[in-house]
């Protein structure tokens, strides 16, 4: 089994980022974007084929997608997109919404095969009251493959403001960037750990409370060096 051989680091930026729009794309600090293998909104009534639901209600609404979680789950809502990678970059708006959000997940699991571990691989999890970047527990060994918190931030994610949710992955590298859209707000998270490397089947999305909004997902290649 991987052990320890975790390089950690974790820079909180304070309130000076510059105001963003939708469409912007944050600036990269370790790769460089190649091409683009997935491109996409929510304009239209329902989830285009690619989409998993596996628990709460993840529904297009209004332009965006809409998530929350149901009371009759007893389990945090839960979605996959199908996208086949390894190396890449990965960008995504997202937004706080409704009377008690808790939080906010987008990670990855190990493609079947690529390691001797049951459960996700590593997730950037987003809360009101700041963010961390987790490497999850192997639960065939929570003993001695528990979840470890790799890098964190104590800076607030206010709710009702879009922000901008860039993640980089490239080896065994991850760097996971929150930018505010109204330049409030911007964290940055980085981290390694020997198991990153691996292909990814999906991409993995979590709600936890009554309310989260996603939009305008977009994801490259990592460009050749």
């Amino acid at each position: 089994m991987f052990r320890a051989l975790i390089f950690m680091v974790g820079s909180l930026l304070a309130a000076s980022a510059c105001p963003l729009s939708a469409a912007d794309e944050l600036a990269t600090t370790m790769t460089k974007r190649g091409e683009l293998m997935l491109e996409e909104g929510f304009d239209g009534d329902a989830l285009v084929k690619g989409w998993l639901i596996q628990y709460g209600e993840w529904k297009p609404q209004g332009g965006v997608l809409r998530a929350r979680e149901l009371a009759t789950d007893q389990h945090a809502a839960a979605a996959r997109r199908l996208l086949a990678m390894q190396d890449g970059v990965y960008q995504l708006r997202f937004r706080f919404t409704g009377s008690a959000p808790k939080g906010f997940h987008f990670g990855f699991d190990p493609a079947p095969g690529q390691l001797k571990k049951r459960g996700h691989l590593f997730s950037v999890m987003v809360f009101p009251t700041g963010a961390k970047l987790m490497k999850h527990v192997d639960k065939d060994q929570p003993k001695e493959d528990p979840n470890v918190v790799l890098a964190e931030s104590e800076i607030a994610i206010a709710s009702e403001v879009w922000h901008h949710l860039l993640v980089e992955k490239k080896g065994d590298q991850v760097s996971a960037r929150i930018q505010s859209e109204n330049g409030s707000t911007e964290i940055q998270l980085s981290a390694s750990h020997p198991t990153f490397h691996v292909k990814t089947p999906t991409l993995v999305f979590r709600c936890l409370g009554d309310g989260v909004e996603v939009d305008d997902i977009r994801v490259w290649n990592v460009a050749a060096e």
